[in-house]
């Protein structure tokens, strides 16, 4: 759906376009040609569980793609994994962030809703409404800079969304060893290998898994439907 059927739909919520200046300050724009046949690729192989999001860190079938080398240009040749990220999301849920850029390409038109960790308060706490809604077309390429609060994507069609999604390889991994308090008051949002995260207090999975939640105001959702 078209992005100002979307913002028909949720008139509450500012839907920016991927060209809103506002972007720059969370993420910057890719190049999206050399990713074109990368984009292809994830269409074919990858498919959308129609009743929760699949994430997938590494994928061979994506890494064997000719566009890997240029991806880990982006990182200084350090070694990354690419992976994918689909499903029916609507909701923010929770937010996470890395000490790392994170590359996301849209296989699908989606939303992401990207926030700055300094808007996060001396408790843990952020308030939803600090967060700021664009509206990705299909093949839009991006680079999140680091420590930008982001999530899963929201889907913007009733099949849901399709994402390619790439981090240092490790991200995302289950934690080798137990966290300390020596790290700082920020040791409590560690949840995996270079992901710190806050979840929405609705989110009950997040939480039961040991997410602080720290997201105040509303549980920001995405209506395809006016």
């Amino acid at each position: 759906m078209s992005i100002e059927h979307i913002r028909k739909c949720n008139p509450s919520i500012d839907v920016r376009s991927q060209d809103d200046p506002l972007l720059g300050e969370y993420a910057r724009l890719i190049d999206p040609r050399p990713f074109a046949g990368l984009v292809a690729l994830a269409d074919r192989t990858t498919a959308i569980d129609p009743a929760v999001n699949r994430y997938v860190g590494s994928c061979p079938e994506l890494e064997a793609d000719p566009s890997f080398s240029l991806l880990g240009e982006y990182f200084g040749f350090a070694d990354i994994q690419v992976g994918y990220c689909n499903g029916p999301n609507s909701k923010l849920n929770a937010v996470e962030w890395h000490k790392s850029s994170e590359i996301d390409i849209a296989v699908t038109d989606m939303i992401l809703l990207l926030g700055k960790r300094s808007d996060i308060d001396s408790k843990g706490n952020l308030h939803s409404s600090r967060l700021e809604c664009f509206y990705i077309a299909k093949g839009g390429s991006l680079e999140i800079l680091p420590e930008v609060l982001h999530f899963s994507p929201c889907k913007v069609h009733p099949e849901g969304f399709k994402s390619i999604i790439v981090l240092p390889r490790g991200t995302n991994e289950a934690l080798d060893s137990p966290k300390t308090s020596n790290a700082g008051p920020e040791s409590q949002f560690l949840f995996m290998k270079n992901k710190w995260l806050i979840a929405h207090p609705e989110r009950l999975p997040l939480v039961q898994k040991g997410a602080y939640p720290g997201i105040m105001g509303e549980n920001i959702e995405i209506f395809l439907e006016a």
